[in-house]
């Protein structure tokens, strides 16, 4: 079962439990975290369907693959992200300015935040584990989900406790803070992804590689270097200089060690296309 999959079965059993527990203590922050939850529940199945469709080959219509499917993933969960923000700020804002304040949440409402917190610290470090390994923007966005997750479970848990200790406000307060967090963490997945799908090169990859072509016996000097993000991976295009007098032949076996030094030396590229020029 993928790290997908599961991070969807557990938001929907955290979301039904924190609604379920908000309502029956009476706390606001925990219905607003169950709110957040339900957004996850969204953001992940998106997320997952999209990890499973970047993994299939190229075809006739999409000749470099389908990866970018995992950055518009990301780019829809930082906007869900966003989104869940503003409703569960702009709900404990409406809370406080009302000035009605309800009694403090019951105990049961503390257990409810408390395993809440556990469990999507243990489903971001997975997430990140996994995510790093494939350098899969879709699972690393998820990642900063879950840790936003467990922020918000840790505001909700001190604003029951302050509640509980006399101050009642605390409730929607904490609400009201989980909502400005929630909404402000979601720009990370969104300015990432916008990124890949805008083609924005990573500088440093374009001196790797340029490095590693360079070092190739028969090339006398790189001239171009350009790179297409796919997803978590990477497509380039260089330009080699090598001696006017070579054959055919010779320039094409420079031109594939080109290819392979890069790919060995450049973490996460698929695919190098190689020009080659006399120098």
């Amino acid at each position: 079962m993928s790290v997908q999959l599961v991070a969807v079965l557990v938001n929907v059993a955290l979301a039904v439990m924190k609604f379920t527990v908000g309502t029956l203590a009476g706390s606001q922050a925990l219905i607003a975290d169950a709110f957040n939850s339900t957004g996850d529940v969204v953001a992940t199945s998106v997320a997952w369907m999209a990890f499973r469709y970047a993994a299939k080959p190229p075809d006739a219509d999409h000749h470099y693959g389908h990866a970018n499917a995992e950055a518009l993933a990301g780019l829809l969960i930082g906007a869900t992200i966003c989104a869940t923000g503003i409703f569960i700020c702009t709900d404990g804002v409406r809370a406080l300015i009302a000035g009605h304040h309800k009694p403090a949440p019951e105990t049961l409402a503390l257990w409810g935040a408390g395993v809440t917190a556990v469990v999507k610290e243990a489903l971001c470090r997975v997430s990140l584990t996994v995510g790093r390994r494939n350098n899969s923007p879709t699972l690393l966005a998820s990642a900063r989900d879950h840790r936003a997750d467990v922020f918000a479970s840790l505001v909700a848990l001190l604003g029951i406790l302050i509640a509980r200790l006399g101050y009642p406000i605390f409730d929607p307060i904490a609400a009201s803070v989980i909502g400005v967090y929630i909404f402000l963490l979601g720009f990370a997945p969104l300015r990432t992804n916008i990124a890949i799908l805008m083609h924005e090169s990573p500088k440093e990859l374009d001196q790797l590689a340029l490095d590693a072509a360079s070092k190739v016996q028969g090339v006398v000097r790189v001239t171009q270097v350009r790179v297409q993000p796919l997803g978590g991976s990477h497509r380039m295009d260089m330009v080699l200089l090598v001696t006017g007098g070579l054959t055919v032949r010779e320039a094409h076996e420079i031109a594939h060690r080109a290819e392979e030094r890069v790919i060995a030396a450049v973490p996460n590229v698929l695919e190098v296309h190689v020009h080659v020029e006399p120098a």
